[in-house]
């Protein structure tokens, strides 16, 4: 084919084509001449010479000229011209396109260092985006706590009456200095970024700040003595532990009446630092005792299913294993560090133990656990142990025995062999041990109270006997239903210890602890075993129980109840018509008044209508008086004894003796029914302990019996117990 095309043009071209053609058949063999004799650097000097010929340069060159290609139309070369054909007619510059110019590949290092800059940037954006949800978050808390002094300006701080008696604590502000400027100068911070969001969003300065935390370790810590008032000062954990400093200041501020708006707020910072907690995964002391608090001291919800108090306690325990406070703590620590850390553990074993007597299971910790079995004298270790320390290592030692009687009823419940007797002997020795050991500690207390004459020393001590009376309750209420069946008299052991364990659950709480004002501090967990204890008695005053009390017994019950329901609804104890007590007080009055007998209920109402229209009834937070007339709810019994295995058709009767009869509902008085009536049967989060309790039906079960007996379920629900 070349050999054709050169003949070709060599027929068809003129003379002077013959020459060039001749000419560039001589350069060419000049190159290839030069390239084979290795005269490699003269090449590119040889080819833009004969670029520079015209007939090459126009048969070629790449593509089309620049003027050409620019409008897209075909370029003819002319032969023997310097333009195209249609430059050439429209005298244009033919100039021919020059290659372009290849970019440089990028080093690996030059990939790497963009990479990292991409990176950088993508972080700083994914910052700023996090920055603004928070604010938007911020935002939508602080219009939702307190709209009127911030919906409108928010970034400023709220205006001050200079009348108020706490005028003092805005001197700052006075003088143009804002919250964490304040805080930083005052706490002597370097850096004002460590200060917590807290103090800027609750505009909380150094005085209120200090008080908030007096305000703690007089009513707060007395209930639950976890922190130690010289280790954990303000100055040293709002740098150290700005989640323990919010937790702190979040649930004293529940009591902070100078400022009452700042709860709700607060309380939403202390769980987004808890949940910011669990995902930066940072562990210590100080954060397992903010876990610990924000479990005790929840934020009362409208439905029972939504409380996650169970999740960070447990988050607490696990914490406190994986930091190994369940150890003797290392000797190269300070001594109150040391304190420090068994203080937490003890207190982690103890909200453990309460947790799992509620839930009806085994606690999370061991029963053998090295420091609750050597704990009994861990109270007079050091001289700078607490005045409170004491009586936590008596809650510890009670646990102690209720953890050995729950191992015990599980073994039985799992044994085909055990009776009903087997249940009733084991709560009685139980009871007995319960008893020898708060008589061993109240001994203690008075030779420790001679030692230390505090107030909160003497009500602590009362609390501990409180806890006592309840949790005896709670071991003879499991065997209620076997010593039903084995027949009941006013003598009976089980049913005259419950009952004057559930009377001197109330009379402690209404004699001893209500008068000394410290009880709308406590843990919401003491108005449950109060309630609990109530709803017990109630019970007993239906028709089956109420031959076995004679009329001033049933009286007394009746009188004792409502005594307790004017207590926990009265606003000594209840801060609002959302406290728990005040939740507590209108169930415990609903329940009354369904079972009380009808010959006293003109008394019961009576009662309670003055102590409602009395002036000393809690307001909820739109202003209006709660109204308790109109929930009911009820205790429902189980599955009837016909559906219980090993239930004898015929009892023999004895003359005086009350006795569970064939077919008639099973009576349940056991502490987790009572927690799932009171939960209205919702069904527990995912991770939840199960609650069923030994002896005791499932929820369903029991649910499903009580709608076929024709019971009033549903009438009052845990929102209801919201309404006011």
């Amino acid at each position: 084919m070349r050999a054709l095309s050169e003949a070709s043009l060599l027929q068809f071209a003129s003379d002077s084509d013959q020459d060039e053609l001749d000419t560039t058949e001589d350069t060419k063999d000049n190159v290839k001449s030069a390239r084979s004799s290795g005269a490699k650097k003269s090449v590119p000097y040889i080819v833009r010479d004969l670029l520079n010929s015209t007939y090459l340069w126009h048969r070629c060159r790449p593509g089309a000229c620049v003027d050409c290609k620019s409008v897209k139309v075909r370029c003819e070369p002319m032969p023997g011209q310097l333009k195209c054909r249609r430059c050439q007619t429209k005298n244009l510059p033919c100039k021919p396109r020059d290659r372009k110019k290849r970019k440089t590949a990028d080093t690996h290092e030059e990939l790497q260092e963009k990479a990292h800059n991409q990176d950088l940037q993508i972080q700083q954006l994914l910052l700023q985006y996090d920055r603004l949800q928070a604010d938007n978050k911020i935002r939508q808390w602080i219009n939702k706590s307190h709209p009127q002094a911030f919906a409108h300006n928010y970034g400023e701080y709220p205006s001050v009456d200079k009348s108020s008696p706490t005028v003092e604590c805005y001197k700052w502000l006075q003088g143009g200095t804002s919250p964490e400027d304040a805080s930083a100068i005052f706490f002597s911070q370097s850096l004002r970024a460590y200060v917590p969001e807290i103090v800027k969003h609750c505009a909380l300065y150094p005085e209120e700040i200090v008080e908030l935390f007096a305000l703690f370790f007089k009513h707060v810590n007395s209930h639950f003595s976890i922190l130690d008032e010289t280790l954990h000062t303000p100055h040293h954990l709002i740098t150290t532990s700005p989640f323990l400093f919010t937790v702190v200041c979040s649930i004293s501020s529940r009591h902070y009446v100078s400022r009452p708006e700042v709860y709700p707020l607060a309380m939403d910072f202390a769980r987004d630092a808890a949940g910011k907690g669990l995902v930066e995964g940072k562990q210590s002391v100080d954060t397992c005792q903010a876990y610990l608090l924000l479990a005790v001291y929840p934020v009362p919800k409208k439905k029972w299913v939504e409380d996650r108090s169970w999740l960070l306690m447990g988050v607490a325990i696990r914490m406190a294993m994986e930091l190994r406070l369940d150890q003797p703590p290392p000797e190269e620590l300070p001594e109150r560090e040391r304190l420090n850390r068994v203080r937490t553990w003890l207190n982690c074993y103890c909200v453990d133990g309460s947790h799992a007597i509620q839930f009806g299971k085994m606690p999370m910790l061991r029963l053998d656990d090295f420091l609750a079995r050597s704990s009994t004298y861990w109270y007079r270790s050091s001289h700078m142990n607490l005045p409170l320390d004491v009586h936590l290592c008596a809650y510890v030692q009670i646990l102690i025995i209720m953890a050995k009687w729950r191992m015990t009823i599980t073994d039985q419940a799992r044994n085909e062999s055990t009776t009903d007797t087997d249940y009733v002997t084991t709560a009685l020795e139980t009871h007995q041990l319960l008893t020898n050991e708060m008589e061993r500690w109240v001994k203690i207390y008075a030779e420790e109270l001679s030692y230390n004459p505090l107030p909160v020393c003497s009500y602590r001590g009362n609390t501990t006997q409180l806890i006592a009376s309840y949790l005896k309750l709670v071991v003879l209420s499991n065997a209620f239903s076997p010593g039903y069946k084995l027949g009941f008299s006013s003598d009976s052991p089980i049913f005259r210890l419950s009952l004057n364990a559930a009377r001197n659950v109330i009379q402690i709480m209404v004699e001893r602890l209500a008068p000394t004002g410290s009880l709308r501090y406590a843990m919401d967990a003491n108005f449950l075993y109060v309630s609990y204890a109530a709803s017990y008695l109630i019970q007993l005053t239906r028709p089956k129980f109420v031959s076995l009390l004679n009329d001033t017994e049933l009286k007394e019950i009746l009188l004792c109840v409502t005594n307790l329901i004017q207590v926990l609804g009265s606003r000594d104890v209840a801060l609002d018509g959302r406290h728990t007590p005040a939740l507590y007080s209108r169930f415990i009055s609903s329940l009354l008044k369904e079972y009380c007998p009808k010959a006293y209920l003109p008394m019961v109402q009576d009662t309670l209508a003055s102590s409602h229209h009395g002036g000393n009834s809690p307001r909820s937070s739109d202003g209006h008086e709660p109204q308790t007339d109109a929930y009911y709810s009820s205790w429902p019994d189980v599955s009837s004894v016909a559906d219980s295995p090993g239930t004898p058709e015929h009892i023999s009767m004895t003359p005086g003796m009350v006795y569970q009869r064939h077919g008639d509902p099973e009576m349940d008085f056991s502490l987790n029914h009572f927690v799932r009536t009171v939960s209205q049967g919702m069904p527990q989060p995912v991770g939840a302990p199960d609650m069923r309790f030994m002896g005791a039906s499932s929820s369903s079960s029991a649910w499903g019996a009580w709608s076929q007996g024709g019971g009033r379920m549903g009438q009052f629900n845990s929102s209801d117990m919201w309404r006011a």
